[in-house]
C-alpha cells in the first residue's frame, strides 16, 4: 500500500487540530492547510460535498538532513497529511514515505525514509 491510513471518531475540524498537535510534538508544524471543498465552492462548485483537509507538513531539520543527502528529495516535500470522509467516516491518512522514496537511489535516504514514516504514523496513531 502506498498509504497509511486510519480511521477516527472525530469530525473533520477535531481530526485537523487532533493531528496538528500530535505532529507539532514530534517537531512538524502545518505549513499549509487547503480546504478541498471550500476552494471548490469558490470557484464556483456548489455540488462538491465531500470533505477534504490536504495538510502540508514539515519538519525543517529533517528537510535539511534529507535534502543534504539528496536534492531530488525535493520533488516528494513538503509531506502531507490528508483529513477526509469516505461512508460517513473521518480518515487520517499519508503517502508513505519509503514508497515515495523507493524512487531514490540512495540507502541512506530510505533509512532516513524509515525513521520519518514511522514518526508520522506514531503521529497519526496518537491524533486518532
Amino acid at each position: 500500500m502506498f498509504d497509511y491510513t486510519v480511521q477516527t471518531s472525530q469530525s473533520i475540524d477535531q481530526a485537523v487540530e487532533s493531528i496538528t498537535n500530535s505532529l507539532k510534538d514530534e517537531s512538524f508544524g502545518v505549513l499549509w492547510d487547503f480546504d478541498v471543498k471550500e476552494t471548490l465552492h469558490k470557484k464556483g462548485f456548489e455540488d462538491f460535498e465531500e470533505s477534504y483537509r490536504i495538510l502540508e507538513v514539515c519538519n525543517p531539520r529533517a528537510a535539511k538532513e534529507v535534502l543534504a543527502m539528496e536534492s531530488k528529495v525535493s520533488y516528494f516535500l513538503p509531506c502531507k497529511i490528508v483529513v477526509y470522509e469516505s461512508g460517513g467516516q473521518t480518515n487520517i491518512g499519508m503517502p508513505r514515505p519509503t514508497v515515495l522514496m523507493d524512487h531514490i537511489e540512495n540507502n541512506d535516504v530510505k533509512n532516513f525514509a524509515r525513521d520519518i514514516e514511522e514518526t508520522m504514523k506514531q503521529a497519526i496513531d496518537r491524533a486518532k
